[in-house]
């Protein structure tokens, strides 16, 4: 079975996201110094991780010189393979967290905040289908009328 790297399949001109540089996307995303790029500061976050097991996200940047960006978005996807249990910032508020997006109570109010979202998107299309049978009960009034304006000989 052949590597997705070394297949025949064509690749797609893309820029690429980190360097911006036009390369032949095969289905890794990033052109091949970039990736080669990302393979090593993965290869470093993990060899930081084995050695020092419950270090934040700051000590891994701080130590490793590695850009905070990546190092977040690797312990986001859960890349390591080391047992420790590193800690990084919620996205919404800044907390520790060691696992997802999000930390308990801001979870909690993007749950809420799905629900009512969906609510008023329920209303809308209620309030909507009611305005149309609306609508159309006003037309076939309306055109009854004429009927019987014309009927009785009237414009």
């Amino acid at each position: 079975m052949m590597n997705m790297l070394t297949s025949n399949r064509k690749g797609v001109l893309r820029n690429c996201p980190i360097c911006e540089k036009l390369f032949s996307d095969t289905g890794i995303g990033v052109c091949q110094k970039c990736y080669d790029k990302m393979r090593n500061y993965e290869t470093q976050i993990n060899e930081f991780v084995k050695t020092h097991p419950h270090c934040t996200v700051k000590d891994i940047v701080r130590q490793t010189k590695i850009p905070l960006r990546f190092a977040t978005n690797m312990i986001n996807k859960g890349q390591f393979v080391a047992g420790g249990k590193i800690s990084y910032p919620c996205s919404r508020c800044g907390k520790a967290i060691t696992s997802g997006l999000y930390c308990g109570s801001c979870m909690a109010k993007v749950h809420e905040a799905t629900i009512t979202a969906k609510k008023l998107e329920a209303e809308r299309r209620v309030k909507d289908e009611q305005e149309r049978i609306k609508r159309k009960y006003l037309q076939k009034k309306e055109s009854g009328l004429n009927i019987l304006k014309i009927l009785r000989g009237e414009k």
